[in-house]
């Protein structure tokens, strides 16, 4: 599966924060897409093909660690970035994420540039930030 290297995909079943977000990348010059659930999020990573998804840990249902284990042991979906973006940031929570195969752990509340500046880091994306 060749990944959209400007797509992003933002996982939370925060509303408010999936659309604070998906503001945030749009002025970067990113194509963000959204999922509130772990089965809506699998099903948009293959229909959308993103290159890194911003994934929340607490979610009902699906966890977003278990959807980080899913994406990692299919071929399709393996080379995905994950940038958990959690509530959960002790340093046991940070590893959990890390240790499921998540490629980046940070915790809210977070600065939207410091975010993006990390996103971009991800993608091996060395344009400006403005």
């Amino acid at each position: 599966m060749e990944l959209d290297l400007n797509k992003i995909l933002i996982v939370d079943d925060e509303k408010a924060l999936r659309m604070g977000l998906s503001m945030c990348l749009r002025n970067v010059g990113l194509e963000p897409v959204e999922a509130a659930d772990g089965n809506e999020a699998l099903r948009m990573v293959v229909e959308h093909r993103p290159a890194l998804v911003v994934l929340d840990v607490m979610m009902q249902g699906m966890s977003g660690l278990e959807i980080c284990r899913i994406l990692r042991k299919n071929p399709a979906t393996r080379a995905v970035k994950i940038l958990f973006l959690s509530a959960k940031g002790q340093l046991k929570e940070q590893n959990e994420g890390i240790e499921a195969g998540g490629d980046y752990y940070m915790t809210k509340p977070f600065e939207y540039r410091e975010l993006i500046k990390i996103i971009k880091g991800l993608l091996g994306d060395n344009r400006s930030m403005e």
